[in-house]
């Protein structure tokens, strides 16, 4: 185990601030992310390409620029680089806000900059979280705070759109985006009560012992020296062990797989289901408040769950959920509807329960010194497997049938779902107390 083990000052008072903040932080998210596509295409006319391009800008460069956000977090107190990745984030609303300002051309490019702006904060908020949380709360609390996080993260992204797109029918696009950079500056006020935690000091091989906890919070003594690390060597922490190789590839595979199904999903159901553009909005947004469900559950689990064996039962009912959907696509009809609508409540379920439990044990299973490069690597991978597992799809879905293609990677995710039930997974962790 590598988390304190006592909590720093304040903890108690960050275990409510820091939730809230990322409930505002993700709600800007969400209306952005759910804005931008939308007035491209209705107010400028963007076409697929265009479309493709925004959502490149939006994920791009946070696996492009992984290593560089990992030395920053690494350099800087956690304060200081979360309040920087929010203001990122006020900078990325406010050029969204004046995009239409501009003619179609010139705006579609302010979009983008906005979608990098947007990704860069990003990816520094994934890192420092992740190293904010272990040297800040006690092993016991870890689950409980990751568990906060989620149903805040989950409830922002299933309030957003539909708010979002209410305001834009009401009040424009500036005052919409306005709101949204808002939300990020009020999130900013909370996040001046993070405790100035930084990296310790030491190299992965070597790791120093952390300095005291109030020394790290108050920001005593001097900056830790720079560490040489790469993404190459926080890729190879992520195989480390039989269970950290096994969550990594076990989430690889959940991503890619997801993003190859959804590039066919919504054409297939369209094609083979009574499905309409209300019946589709209303499975994806109430599946989402079960991901709200699965994170405030999390840490409420029957006492043989609170372990191992938790991260390998939702594990595998999140990546068997798409077994169902699936099924479901390519049975058709209103039966089939009725599975794809199950499949996505387990997937959203089963997440929410599994995201608490992975968080959880990799903050355990990494130790402080290499936990910026090693995020930063898991976090560049994953987010490679989105775009390839488009791209796959995509393809694939031109080729041959889209509904034989969802039943085949379907009944493929059976193959991740049994990797995360293995004996090193299921071992990782004791039987909590």
């Amino acid at each position: 185990m590598t988390s304190t083990t006592k909590p720093l000052r304040g903890s108690d008072s960050l275990a409510v601030s820091l939730p809230v903040a990322n409930f505002l932080s993700f709600f800007a998210i969400a209306a952005v992310e759910f804005s931008v596509p939308f007035v491209a295409v209705d107010a400028l006319g963007a076409n697929a390409t265009i479309v493709a391009l925004l959502g490149i800008c939006r994920f791009a460069p946070q696996v492009l620029l992984a290593g560089p956000a990992a030395r920053l977090v690494e350099r800087f107190d956690q304060r200081a680089v979360m309040i920087g990745s929010e203001l990122l984030r006020v900078a990325a609303f406010a050029l969204a806000a004046l995009g239409l300002a501009f003619a179609p051309g010139v705006a579609l490019g302010v979009f983008c900059l906005a979608n990098i702006s947007l990704a860069c904060g990003s990816i520094l908020t994934a890192i420092s979280t992740q190293v904010l949380i272990p040297r800040t709360f006690t092993d016991e609390a870890l689950p409980k705070i990751y568990s906060r996080l989620g149903m805040a993260e989950s409830s922002a992204d299933a309030a957003a759109p539909f708010l979002t797109g209410l305001a834009l029918a009401a009040f424009g696009l500036a005052p919409t985006y306005g709101t949204a950079a808002a939300l990020a500056l009020a999130a900013c006020g909370l996040l001046l009560g993070i405790p100035r935690v930084r990296v310790p000091s030491g190299t992965p091989e070597d790791p120093a012992d952390p300095a005291d906890p109030k020394d790290l919070a108050e920001g005593a003594g001097d900056p830790p020296a720079p560490r040489k690390s790469t993404l190459r060597g926080g890729l190879a922490v992520n195989f480390r062990t039989p269970a950290l190789r096994t969550v990594t590839v076990w989430s690889l595979s959940y991503n890619f797989g997801q993003c190859v199904i959804e590039a066919v999903l919504l054409i297939t159901l369209l094609d083979t289901t009574p499905l309409s553009a209300a019946t589709y909005g209303v499975i994806r947004s109430c599946s989402v408040l079960f991901a709200v469900l699965g994170s405030y559950l999390a840490e409420r689990l029957p006492r043989a769950l609170r372990s191992g064996w938790g991260t390998s039962l939702f594990g595998c009912g999140a990546v068997g959920a798409y077994t169902v959907i699936g099924i479901g696509a390519y049975l058709g009809g209103t039966r089939g509807l009725l599975l794809v609508l199950l499949g996505f409540v387990i997937d959203e379920f089963c997440s929410g329960v599994v995201l608490v439990r992975v968080q959880t044990f990799r903050a355990r299973a990494i130790t402080d010194a290499e936990r910026p490069m090693a995020t930063a690597s898991y976090r560049a991978a994953n987010l490679t497997a989105v775009p390839l597992g488009l791209a796959v799809g995509g393809i694939a879905g031109v080729l041959m049938s889209s509904a034989t293609l969802l039943l085949a990677i379907g009944l493929l995710m059976v193959v991740p779902a049994a990797l995360i039930w293995s004996r090193p997974v299921r071992e990782s962790e004791p039987v909590a107390a």
